[in-house]
């Protein structure tokens, strides 16, 4: 069974405002429900450490189970129990992610109404792309949330297959099959959102440069 590290991007962190080349409060409103945003996903940058080390454990356990004799079964199932747990873990720590995410969105949409009182068109199309991305990538952690507490569901009825004395191999590997496709749907899922926080993160950039905001950067690794 192939397994899955959740390696997501976030938005960019560490945004300090150094100095105002304009007196526009609506610029600064802007830059503030921004960088709120950014706050508010802090915790989701922070489960995403916690749910990698869970998933290297619950796969650790995986290949141990799949080593051990199936006439050695009370070790499979204490593996499967463990495993189980894990699972369940990584289940709470996903739904920690999605708060995070939702909290992080409100924020943010906060400065959509303020958009149309930019004087700069430039701006303002900047401003909408932005709107736009953002967006995208909202529904995109959505279905990649769904998607994963599918795959949870998924590995926990192989846990229980594990148990099972009477398990024959045609059942494991179409269990082993369901999971691996889920897993697929996952990882691309997971590229998407990376792919649209990356580019919502230059755009924000740009739209700072356009808006002659003097911001500093002190981006935080993942």
């Amino acid at each position: 069974m192939k397994r899955l590290l959740t390696i997501i991007s976030i938005m960019v962190l560490g945004i300090t405002l150094a100095a105002c080349n304009s007196s526009d409060q609506t610029k600064e409103e802007i830059y503030n429900h921004l960088e709120e945003a950014v706050k508010k996903e802090k915790d989701f940058h922070e489960a995403q450490k916690d749910l990698v080390e869970v998933e290297k454990e619950e796969s650790k356990l995986y290949e141990q189970m799949i080593e051990i004799n199936m006439e050695e079964i009370d070790q499979v199932k204490d593996k499967a129990e463990k495993a189980k747990k894990l699972s369940q873990d990584r289940k709470e720590i996903m739904e920690n992610e999605m708060e995070s995410i939702k909290a992080g969105k409100e924020e943010f949409d906060e400065m959509v109404p303020l958009v149309e009182e930019l004087e700069s068109e430039e701006a303002k199309n900047q401003a909408n792309e932005m709107v736009e991305v953002m967006e995208n990538r909202y529904k995109s952690f959505a279905e990649l949330h769904e998607t994963y507490l599918s795959s949870i569901k998924s590995d926990q009825k192989l846990y229980d297959l594990l148990m099972d004395e009477e398990l024959d191999k045609e059942t494991l590997d179409e269990q082993v099959n369901e999971i691996n496709q889920k897993y697929e749907e996952i990882a691309t899922h997971q590229e998407e959102f990376n792919e649209l926080t990356n580019e919502f993160n230059e755009l924000k950039k740009q739209f700072y440069e356009t808006i002659e905001l003097d911001v500093q950067y002190e981006e935080e690794s993942e």
